[in-house]
């Protein structure tokens, strides 16, 4: 199944796709409604053997700021 499709699926969507050089091929800012939607489409398109992945979990400024406001 294409990543697109099984990224709606996962009621998410790729929003953007760039294909790099250097240490990763390819990278992709998908935007999934939680954590287990990003786990299962990490792991539905790793399942064919031919994929690795790595993830990065980014913060919205918003949020980021409420984290670090919470540690003073």
């Amino acid at each position: 199944m294409p990543c697109k499709a099984i990224a709606k699926k996962l009621k998410g969507e790729i929003k953007k796709f760039y294909m790099t050089t250097g240490t990763h091929d390819m990278v992709m800012l998908l935007d999934v409604p939680d954590d287990e939607a990003a786990a299962k489409f990490a792991l539905s398109i790793g399942s064919g053997g031919n994929v690795r992945t790595t993830t990065l979990k980014a913060f919205p400024e918003k949020h980021y700021r409420e984290i670090i406001a919470s540690l003073a």
